[in-house]
């Protein structure tokens, strides 16, 4: 996410990111966490400060975790976003504080109290630590006064949000309503018009062609493209090593003993049901003589292996769970585990059937082996012995002398563009650098992979260019081509949909068989089917059919496909479901109401803001 966020960091976009990765102060109290020194005011509501000390405290802190968030691309616009956030923060908190004051709010100590003790930075061994407790205070440099002061406004402010949260409410009736509609099932069919099957009953003419490359020259625009000259290193350019010694060859092979090592692996069968106590029956049925294989295929979750007796095969230990492993890898063949948890809700209860013990290939079999590493260990060696002189002679001389020095080939590419996929990202990157471009120097040294190594220079520039007619004419025909035959199309599905209309069955069976269309039967859908050219949602949208008639629309979904959509039928289903789409509609209003009252507080308030100390 951090790599969008660093590409992203202009404008409104900014805010954006000091939105995502700040704290919302507003919900915890940023004001009153620090004790303040000179009363000096950022700002002022209805006469209160907003402490400077507080504010630019906090400030410093956000900007230090955004600077390591983001790096470089910490910008200006970023900055400015995060002031403007924090204040925006500070003044919301003290208006709703405010607010709870005129109210009579309050907080009771003992609440306070609960919810400190509560807050699991202070539990130690499964209670709460008034050394802990105090010892984190202090490292943040927070009093236990000034720390609980601040927890009583917070819980005081979360008083009004909770009771604001309460103030929307749907009736049962409209509750029924949005789950009949987010429940709601429709029996869809629809046929698929595709310009690709018309495009060769289209003509173009030369004057078409010719006008439509008048009008859009400045759609063919050929941008500029470079050609370079390169000298790669690289493993394969290191000289044969010289074979081995015995010597050599042995430290190597204990150096990496795991590499010729085949770890112990256990056979398992396993059930997996989702329910403990489902799973602590079926053990006890087991225990009681039950068949583990017949339990396996009447119970287990695991379709890719409960026709198998629950057959896992041969496994090493990490390959399936860590719980798993460690009774897998503790029993003996025939046993049975206990009731064993995964990480994913699960329940196994395992079977260990067979062993294959952990075997070391020896220093005989492997030997060969173990050259060829050796080899390739010295040409690495020698790989990045070199590259340090390669890198230098490639900052100071030309391309020429250091293929020369080094023996190399210097090679040249074909003209590229910038962006284009001929290359490695890394290298048309480099070619189109202001270094290379623009001060005729060669490039830094290029790392294309762990094993090859590339400089290169310019060779010559290929500028911007409008290109000539006949170079597009063929893609000027297939945009004309496509354009016509999406104008069929649309002219077609209209028919279908409106001979379907009339009841004109011999007109669309017609139309069907001339353009050799067949519907696409997809039944019953629910608004979470997934179906191409996004008909699950054109469905939707279209009215229902009334008195067992069928509802048609013809629809333009792209530049290149039309849909003519039979909606047949509109059902809910006879289990009551919760959608929850309810519980949703219901929290976006109470936030909704929150946000509006902020908007009220602000409009109603003396706010005034020292701009010259931000």
């Amino acid at each position: 996410m951090l790599s969008a966020i660093r590409n992203k960091s202009k404008g409104w976009v900014a805010y954006l990111v000091v939105g995502m990765i700040t704290i919302p102060f507003a919900l915890f109290g940023i004001q009153d966490y620090v004790s303040s020194s000179a009363n000096i005011s950022i700002a002022t509501v209805n006469g209160e400060d907003i402490d400077i000390n507080v504010y630019y405290q906090e400030l410093n802190t956000q900007q230090r975790n955004l600077q390591q968030q983001l790096g470089a691309s910490y910008s200006q616009e970023i900055d400015k976003a995060l002031k403007q956030t924090l204040l925006d923060s500070m003044i919301n908190e003290k208006l709703i504080e405010n607010y709870a004051n005129s109210l009579g709010i309050v907080t009771l100590d003992d609440e306070v109290r609960s919810v400190i003790e509560m807050n699991q930075a202070f539990i130690v061994d499964g209670k709460f630590s008034e050394d802990r407790y105090s010892q984190l205070l202090r490292l943040n440099s927070y009093s236990p006064a000034g720390y609980e002061i601040a927890q009583s406004k917070a819980l005081t402010r979360d008083q009004i949000k909770r009771n604001l949260s309460g103030s929307a409410f749907m009736s049962t009736t409209q509750i029924k309503h949005l789950n009949n509609l987010a429940s709601q099932e429709r029996e869809v069919s629809y046929i698929t018009l595709n310009t690709s099957d018309y495009e060769s009953q289209v003509s173009v003419s030369k004057n078409e062609i010719s006008d439509y490359f008048n009008e859009n020259r400045s759609n063919f625009i050929e941008g500029q493209k470079v050609k370079v000259n390169f000298i790669e290193l690289s493993l394969g350019d290191m000289e044969e090593p010289v074979t081995p010694d015995e010597e050599s060859l042995k430290s190597l092979y204990d150096d990496n003993a795991e590499l010729y090592t085949n770890p112990e692996r256990r056979r398992t069968q396993h059930i997996l049901v989702e329910s403990k106590d489902l799973a602590i029956d079926l053990l006890d049925q087991i225990n009681k003589g039950a068949d583990f294989d017949e339990l396996v295929i009447a119970n287990s979750e695991d379709t890719s292996s409960n026709e198998k007796g629950g057959d896992l095969g041969f496994n090493e230990k990490g390959l399936i769970g860590k719980e798993f492993d460690e009774a897998a890898f503790s029993m003996n063949i025939g046993d049975i585990s206990e009731v064993v948890p995964t990480d994913y809700g699960y329940f196994h209860i395992i079977k260990l059937t067979d062993i294959e013990v952990e075997t070391v290939q020896s220093f005989a079999d492997v030997k060969e082996q173990l050259v060829a590493l050796n080899k390739n260990n010295v040409r690495k060696k020698m790989l990045f012995d070199l590259l340090e002189d390669f890198t230098s002679l490639a900052y100071e001389e030309s391309l020429d002398m250091v293929a020369d020095q080094f023996d190399l080939k210097l090679q040249t590419s074909d003209f590229f563009a910038n962006g284009s996929q001929e290359y490695d990202d890394a290298f048309v990157s480099a070619a189109f650098s202001e270094v290379v471009i623009n001060d005729g120097e060669n490039s830094e040294v290029i790392e294309l992979s762990a094993e090859k190594f590339v400089v290169l220079a310019l060779s010559s520039i290929q500028p911007q260019r409008e290109k000539e007619l006949n170079e597009v004419e063929n893609q000027i025909i297939s945009i004309l081509s496509n354009i016509t035959a999406k104008k069929l199309i649309q002219n077609l599905s209209l028919t279908i949909a409106t001979s379907l209309v009339s009841g004109d069955e011999l007109m669309t069976n017609k139309l069907l068989a001339d353009n050799e269309l067949e519907w696409n039967n997809e039944g019953w859908i629910s608004r979470a089917k997934e179906l191409p050219f996004d008909v699950t949602s054109v469905a939707f949208s279209m009215p229902k059919p009334t008195d067992g008639e069928h509802t048609y629309s013809a629809r333009d979904i792209d530049k290149s496909t039309s849909l003519v959509i039979d909606l047949s039928g509109v059902r809910i289903p006879e289990e009551d479901t919760n959608s929850g789409i309810a519980a949703l509609y219901l929290s976006q209003e109470n936030s909704e109401i929150f946000v509006s009252l902020i908007k009220q507080l602000r409009e109603n308030a003396e706010i005034k803001i020292f701009s010259d100390l931000l």
